[in-house]
């Protein structure tokens, strides 16, 4: 039992750390809520909120084009991660065939490598292809990263489950598609929701590969254009505020909607039977 001295101490540590945590983002939202002739430094609810701000940021700003092709770039590496993953992971920790190891070994290999080491090959590879300046140049190689990620984090949530699972499954003659559909994906589905959510994260907020594949505007996601905008409105607090609350809130309302499934998918594969 903690002593009420133990108690204070606790408490008072976790109110300064909201407190540092959440006044940015209060400054950030008021901010993007003043009235365009109207800047302050800080939270401010002196004025009459306005939405002009938001409004100027979606359309001067082209965030409505901007937002659309993020979400087209992450929900496709987000797609083709998982359904790659899945059964690659399946395979490596299950069927465990000839090579396996060497292929999760690979996998790690594949997200350990920074981006910034991959962006000059990637560059040439692509244009070789054909893919320069498409929204395939910024799925593939976010995809490939996502895929050796996932593969190396579900491994550990497939060998955490009994093998009892697979053994009652084989007697009742299960195939290995079904072993993996049926009986494996919903006792991990927690792992794979949260495999999801970090590599939504990491793709929403990717910079470098899109600045370098990308050229053209209208293609643009939300880190590029907030950057573009910001060097063409450095001035105006209002719409730069509004501009970045629209970039960071689809990350914010994944993560609330998937924060049970994110805690219990970081905790898969702590215990191994």
């Amino acid at each position: 039992m903690l002593s009420r001295a133990e108690k204070i101490t606790g408490w008072t540590i976790l109110a300064l750390g909201t407190i540092i945590t959440l006044y940015p983002l209060a400054a950030l939202a008021t901010t993007a809520l003043e009235p365009s002739n109207y800047a302050s430094s800080g939270i401010s609810f002196s004025h009459p909120f306005s939405f002009s701000s938001f409004s100027y940021a979606w359309t001067v700003g082209d965030f409505s084009t901007y937002l659309a092709n993020t979400a087209i770039v992450t929900v496709s590496v987000v797609l083709i991660s998982t359904v790659i993953a899945v059964p690659a992971a399946f395979g490596i920790t299950v069927l465990k065939p000839r090579g396996a190891r060497l292929i999760l070994y690979v996998a790690i290999l594949g997200f350990m490598l920074p981006t910034e080491a991959l962006v000059v090959p990637w560059y040439y590879q692509l244009t070789s292809y054909g893919f320069l300046n498409t929204y395939w140049a910024m799925i593939l190689p976010q995809a490939a990263q996502s895929v050796a990620f996932g593969t190396f984090w579900l491994t550990t949530a497939f060998a955490a489950l009994p093998r009892t699972l697979g053994e009652a499954a084989a007697l009742d003659g299960a195939s290995d598609w079904q072993l993996l559909t049926r009986v494996q994906v919903p006792n991990i589905a927690p792992a794979i929701k949260t495999m999801a959510a970090l590599v939504f994260l990491w793709t929403w907020n990717s910079f470098l590969l899109p600045l370098v594949v990308e050229s053209n505007p209208s293609r643009y996601v939300v880190t590029i254009g907030l950057s573009t905008f910001s060097g063409a409105h450095f001035a105006e607090f209002g719409a730069l505020a509004a501009a970045s609350i629209m970039t960071a809130l689809p990350v914010i309302v994944v993560y609330l909607f998937a924060q049970r499934s994110f805690i219990a998918g970081m905790f898969a594969g702590s215990v191994v039977e």
